[in-house]
């Protein structure tokens, strides 16, 4: 009962629910502050996202992007900053330091599929229907397979705010 006070019992699974609280964070959706300066965790708050989850597979993905050679200017910029912005933003950070504060709980939790190396996409879409959660991100393919699922997108609109879709 107490976790489903904390979860709701609505998350994500369609347009227009009130008790949407989880999200799960696509790669590219981190590197929007980087490339556009819009601050998603004030945003998924605004749309009533409490929790932000990080699958294991993407914080992967993100620092083998910011590490990757050949990457530059704006792209290596944006990836670095989205990895430290989680970095900074985690509990674990709340721990190091009193100054950060946390307003929506963001966890990096490992993902079914992970260990099998499948897909980022695929393992997303899973654990957004395992969790009943939404999935932020601004990858077409995906956005639309989610949409076939039934699973709400969060996504970036007009280059300034982040907005629901299905």
């Amino acid at each position: 009962m107490v976790k489903e006070e904390i979860r709701g019992t609505k998350s994500g699974t369609g347009k227009g629910n009130a008790l949407r609280k989880e999200v799960i964070v696509d790669t590219n959706a981190l590197l929007i502050p980087g490339e556009f300066g819009v601050d998603i965790f004030d945003e998924l708050e605004r749309l009533g996202y409490l929790h932000i989850i990080v699958p294991r597979v993407v914080l992967k993905e993100l620092d083998k992007l910011r590490k990757r050679p050949g990457l530059k200017g704006k792209e290596k910029r944006a990836a670095n900053v989205g990895y430290s912005l989680l970095q900074r933003y985690t509990p674990a950070a709340a721990q190091r330091d009193e100054r950060v504060t946390i307003r929506s709980r963001i966890s990096i939790e490992e993902a079914a599929g992970e260990e099998e190396e499948k897909d980022t996409d695929e393992i997303i879409t899973a654990l957004a229907l395992k969790r009943k959660a939404a999935v932020l991100t601004n990858d077409e393919n995906l956005r639309t397979k989610l949409s076939q699922a039934g699973i709400t997108t969060v996504y970036l609109r007009g280059r300034n705010r982040l907005e629901e879709g299905e």
